[in-house]
């Protein structure tokens, strides 16, 4: 099976390649090459499969 008919196997990838960027040092904050490609790949896995990341609440509260 290829990435491409597996689009959870795809994000999964992307985010194991910015944790492994970050792990390895890259400063999150930066504006190095390395953190902008740890930044799209993270916005990348997100738009090929938002359910698979951190449990984040998706409510917005107003006051």
């Amino acid at each position: 099976m290829t990435y491409k008919d597996d689009p959870k196997r795809l994000a999964r990838l992307l985010r194991d390649l910015a944790r492994a960027l970050e792990e390895a040092g890259v400063n999150p904050s930066g504006s190095s090459n390395a953190r902008h490609l740890m930044d799209d790949a993270r916005s990348a896995a997100r738009e090929i499969d938002p359910g698979d990341g951190p449990n984040r609440s998706r409510r917005v509260a107003g006051f």
